[in-house]
């Protein structure tokens, strides 16, 4: 075993001055102490296992007039332990001792300078350990969606953790200390753990904890119903990672407790405020929720304001899966849109420093919330496009429209003889909407009164999962010029379009499932040649496609009658 001493350079110059400076110290000298110092590994470990043998040194040091000191060498030593039953000592050459585990506790190991009766004792304590123990558990108190932090001896190795009737959940990245010895590890406590002593178990060992935890009805956020929880996510987020990005935010045991309307407000909301300042880089947004009903919604926006009745979304919102989306003003409900319990909302860049989560729910249950630095998508063949950020049409497919100019312009205008034609276009996430601003160039023929568009998916195999309806709106505005929502993912719609007017088309994915697809758009009728560029691949639809509820007959500026009188956030 080795062991580090460490002597100041003023202690290496007294060894050579020493004869010039004091005199060297007689047997009745108290200018002689001794030092113990355990073994690079049992300094390390912490802990001796029972039944295991490590080392401790002595040194022995002469405490100079001016404060330094020199170590004195050829020193023999006389060693004790103060509990043999916990661990023995037997004495080595040149300072060194052997320790021996005996039972569990703690043992003073002490060494004596054998030359200097007046010489202070030396003293280290050996605590010998089971090999694998819990120590400690705090805090004794705690909310859904905090951490408990279990110390002890090889915490690591544990297999899992109960806290009454809910698992705890471990953040792997907490852990501190030594795989050997002594460390820490956190756990997460979600819904529905409940006030009792953690039960554990781990590789040939199981049990009850000591500490007893209490467990509040809330999570750590609440109330967040009347104002957001702030939550800071600046930074470059890690070391933990979700879908291969680094993460900002990370909380997988939040909860939406029962709803009191007499403390909880007039609806049942956790509210969250994500402040970024960098809003140039990709930021993914997930709510995985357990809680699943026809009250069950989760809206992402850029301002949110409560009113002591309501909220109010002053600039843009989106409610993916939920159908409801705002813009400054303007609301589109999608005719078919596929309710889900997660919402992933992807962003190549923020319009602003914030984001609003705001979560409205029926009824009890957990759910997750994370944040991370990167634009993820559920299936990697389908990544963002390059018109991503187009997730709305008021900001986003706006600012697409006005870049003209570069290597990549966006800006679309559609001719007579200039279609817009485009194969790379991705539906990258569950329940994305795809916004395109573009104008409609009058050629100055009498004739040239109609637009054609058409889409269609273009599938990886024979199967086709996917239905995306297509929505043209004015871009003065917002009013319906057409739609189709045709039973899977080949569509089209002819219009009459008005001379160099501007138009948003929205491409809603219905059926909540990413894929490739092409779209063009050309003057013409119904008859005119628009066939979308792209794969040939003749692909069937899927049975769970067919069984996609028809569209509703209703304007998309109207919302479907599940919602109305029932959304918790109201455009100013």
């Amino acid at each position: 075993m080795r062991v580090n001493v460490r002597l100041s350079w003023l202690a290496v110059l007294g060894v050579a001055a020493a004869p010039l400076t004091c005199s060297f110290p007689t047997d009745k000298s108290d200018e002689v102490f001794v030092v113990v110092v355990p073994s690079d590994s049992l300094a390390a470990h912490g802990i001796l296992d029972r039944g295991r043998r490590d080392e401790v040194f002595a040194r022995a040091y002469h405490r100079l007039s001016n404060g330094d000191s020199v170590q004195l060498t050829n020193i023999a030593f006389t060693w004790f332990s103060s509990n043999k039953n916990v661990a023995t000592v037997e004495g080595g050459a040149e300072g060194s001792a052997e320790v021996t585990g005996v039972d569990t506790g703690f043992a003073q190991i002490t060494a004596r300078a054998v030359p200097f009766e007046k010489a202070q004792d030396g003293a280290a304590t050996v605590r010998v350990a089971d090999r694998f123990v819990i120590d400690s558990i705090r805090p004794l108190t705690i909310h859904y969606g905090d951490k408990l932090r279990l110390y002890g001896v090889r915490i690591q190795q544990l297999f899992g953790v109960s806290q009454g009737f809910g698992s705890l959940i471990p953040d792997i990245f907490s852990y501190t200390g030594n795989l050997e010895g002594l460390g820490y590890i956190d756990y997460w406590v979600p819904f529905p753990s409940t006030s009792a002593k953690p039960f554990y178990i781990g590789p040939g060992f199981f049990g009850s904890a000591n500490d007893s935890i209490t467990v509040d009805s809330t999570d750590l956020y609440e109330p967040n119903y009347a104002l957001p929880s702030l939550i800071d996510i600046n930074g470059n987020g890690g070391p933990r990672t979700f879908g291969g990005f680094p993460t900002l935010f990370f909380n997988p045991a939040l909860y939406y407790e029962p709803y009191n309307p007499a403390t909880d407000g007039p609806f049942a909301v956790d509210w969250y405020r994500f402040a970024r300042t960098d809003t140039t880089q990709a930021i993914t947004y997930i709510l995985n929720s357990q809680v699943f009903d026809d009250t069950a919604f989760a809206y992402f926006a850029d301002s949110v304001h409560f009113a002591g009745t309501n909220y109010s979304a002053d600039g843009w919102l989106n409610s993916p899966g939920n159908g409801t989306y705002f813009c400054y003003g303007q609301t589109f409900f999608p005719l078919r849109e596929q309710r889900t319990s997660s919402s992933i909302v992807a962003l190549k860049t923020q319009t602003g420093p914030v984001m609003h989560i705001l979560s409205n729910y029926g009824k009890d249950g957990p759910y997750s919330l994370i944040v991370v630095r990167g634009y993820l998508t559920v299936d990697r063949r389908f990544p963002p496009d390059k018109y991503e950020e187009n997730d709305n049409w008021c900001r986003y497919a706006d600012a697409n429209f006005a870049d003209s100019l570069g290597a990549n312009p966006k800006q679309i205008k559609v001719g007579l003889f200039t279609p817009f034609r485009d194969s790379t276009l991705t539906i990258d996430n569950p329940n994305d909407i795809d916004w395109y601003r573009f104008r409609a160039v009058f050629s100055g023929f009498a004739g040239d009164t109609m637009l054609t568009i058409h889409a269609k998916s273009r599938p990886f195999g024979a199967i086709d999962q996917s239905d995306i309806d297509l929505y043209l709106m004015t871009a003065t505005t917002f009013a319906q010029v057409g739609s189709s929502t045709n039973v899977g993912s080949a569509e089209s719609l002819t219009v009459r379009y008005q001379p160099n007017a501007e138009y948003y088309l929205g491409v809603v994915d219905a059926a909540n499932e990413p894929t490739r697809y092409s779209v063009c758009i050309q003057h013409g009728g119904p008859g005119i040649s628009c066939i979308p560029p792209g794969s040939a691949l003749t692909a069937s639809i899927a049975p769970s496609v067919l069984r996609l509820p028809k569209a509703e007959l209703r304007d998309v500026t109207t919302p479907p009658a599940r919602l109305r009188g029932r959304l918790p956030i109201r455009r100013p």
